[in-house]
């Protein structure tokens, strides 16, 4: 989002026309669309802002700048008549603090994707959203001190005016941050997940199992052994009626209906192994057949050239 590499030569024009004009009064954010306009939001602008990439238009950055301000003004109206007014001092102060906090901004907003990465992880680690609060304001501090560390002179900053300053910095930031309600929202949806896997696993282990279709060359015989005693089951027999089924044929052999229930006490994690393994099958499978046909072809001596002919004419 905040890598200008991407952007072109005229949405970068765009970003730097932005951060002037609204400075470090006004929050604001930016991202490209999925076709290559820029969108933008500012904060106290009811509806998002768009451009182009690269209008064929020379007077298109003018109208999106006379665009901005005429937004920008209609929500600022209401509030610049409160205001009051303020001494001289105090105005010459503040506009000593605004490079300070575009620059603190700017850093941020270099390093918002990776930010976004650790504070969703920290959710979901600590599973409560109480860790955004504490993680926006050492942002905020890290990025204060190495701007003041990059300032080449720069005068003493007292505790109240430091104070302000965070305010303004954290206010920027949790505009172009996620919203609590946006976390809140992803732990519900993942107790809501954990909750259903729990309650499949529990199911599971209390579900009576299903009489096995499976009978063992030893039960069969003992069986036999019993309704005919007179009569004698050879060991190799009863082998090979035991190899000529198994598991897997006996399961294709049930009905769609029964299957489907059988298959239904796997849990998540069982089925997911078990599709892994039709497929290595399916491969297996596969590589056997090619190497017996490339046997065949070497044997009868074929020539390449007829099969694919065959093959094509097929």
């Amino acid at each position: 989002m905040c890598k200008q590499v991407n952007y072109s030569k005229y949405q970068k024009r765009v970003i730097k026309f932005l951060s002037d004009f609204l400075g470090s009064e006004t929050p604001f954010s930016y991202e490209r669309t999925q076709t290559n306009h820029l969108k933008v939001l500012i904060d106290g602008v009811p509806k998002p802002l768009y451009t182009g990439s690269t209008p064929s238009d020379c007077k298109s950055i003018n109208n999106f700048m006379a665009e901005v301000k005429r937004e920008v003004k209609a929500s600022l109206a209401p509030v610049e008549e409160e205001k009051k007014p303020i001494h001289l001092p105090a105005v010459v102060q503040r506009q000593c603090h605004d490079k300070l906090i575009q620059s603190c901004v700017k850093s941020l907003r270099t390093r918002l994707d990776v930010m976004k990465t650790q504070e969703e992880s920290n959710v979901l680690a600590a599973k409560n959203v109480s860790q955004v609060t504490d993680f926006r304001m050492e942002a905020t501090k890290h990025a204060i001190k190495f701007a003041l560390q990059a300032r080449k002179q720069g005068s003493y900053i007292k505790p109240k005016e430091m104070r302000e300053i965070e305010a303004r910095i954290l206010k920027h930031l949790n505009f172009m941050m996620p919203t609590m309600a946006y976390y809140a929202d992803l732990l519900a949806k993942k107790d809501k997940y954990l909750l259903t896997a729990a309650n499949t696993e529990l199911m599971t282990e209390t579900a009576q199992p299903l009489p096995s279709t499976l009978v063992t060359s030893e039960v069969i015989e003992a069986e036999r052994q019993d309704a005919e005693p007179e009569r004698k089951v050879q060991p190799e027999v009863v082998k090979v009626c035991s190899t000529e089924k198994d598991s897997a044929t006996e399961l294709m052999g049930m009905s769609t209906a029964n299957r489907v229930s059988l298959l239904r006490k796997l849990t998540k994690t069982q089925a997911l192994t078990l599709i892994d393994d039709i497929n290595q099958a399916v491969a297996l499978n596969r590589d056997e057949d090619v190497a017996a046909v490339v046997a065949m072809i070497k044997e009868k001596d074929l020539p390449l050239e007829a099969i694919i002919s065959r093959l094509e004419a097929a």
